[in-house]
């Protein structure tokens, strides 16, 4: 739990076995994980078990509407109040390496992270959605099976929370997989 940067003081993420979800800051709060959503009228006794009664955020996670599977893991969109939120399938440890144009997540062991980077491919491509707006500048991400909250800090994800620092604006996602499977993710201004 906590706040997660690299001994190079890049943020990184993991999680406990399912998807992570890259969320703008000022949406973060509205995440509810495995929790049944707000408003809706659930059975007695209820608690999440995977069946999808009611749907939560975690399920939607699990079964993105816009998806493209990699062999390494994929990528996804889900709306959080009318919000793009992307989703990073598999538990891989997630890694951002800020650059002068913005950044790129790069998803793979931590012991090969660095040299992994050195090997972005030149194939990008768009899956869904191209664009995201952020008022606040940042992302969180973190397991999706866990409840988000407009302070990084409290989220309780047991892998932690990496905040990427974008800035304010739109911006271009793109991604890409390299000849070793590994995924990227790339922020560039829109």
């Amino acid at each position: 739990m906590g706040l997660n940067v690299d001994e190079g003081g890049r943020p990184w993420t993991n999680s406990g076995g399912g998807p992570i979800v890259v969320i703008p800051a000022e949406i973060a709060e509205h995440w509810r994980g495995t929790w049944p959503p707000v408003g809706v009228e659930v059975p007695e006794g209820w608690t999440w078990d995977g069946s999808g009664n009611p749907e939560c955020d975690y399920d939607r996670a699990c079964d993105p509407p816009v998806a493209e599977g990699t062999p390494y893991g994929g990528f996804g969109w889900v709306d959080v109040q009318g919000h793009p939120v992307l989703v990073l399938d598999v538990e891989i440890p997630t890694r951002f390496h800020p650059d002068s144009e913005g950044g790129i997540l790069v998803r793979s062991s931590a012991d090969e992270a660095d040299d992994d980077f050195r090997k972005i491919p030149s194939n990008w491509r768009s899956v869904g959605v191209n664009t995201i707006s952020l008022a606040d500048g940042r992302l969180y991400m973190f397991d999706s099976a866990f409840e988000g909250a407009a302070d990084p800090e409290q989220i309780e994800a047991h892998d932690g929370v990496g905040v990427i620092k974008l800035g304010v604006g739109r911006w271009n996602v793109d991604f890409a997989t390299n000849a070793d499977e590994v995924d990227f993710v790339r922020f560039r201004p829109a």
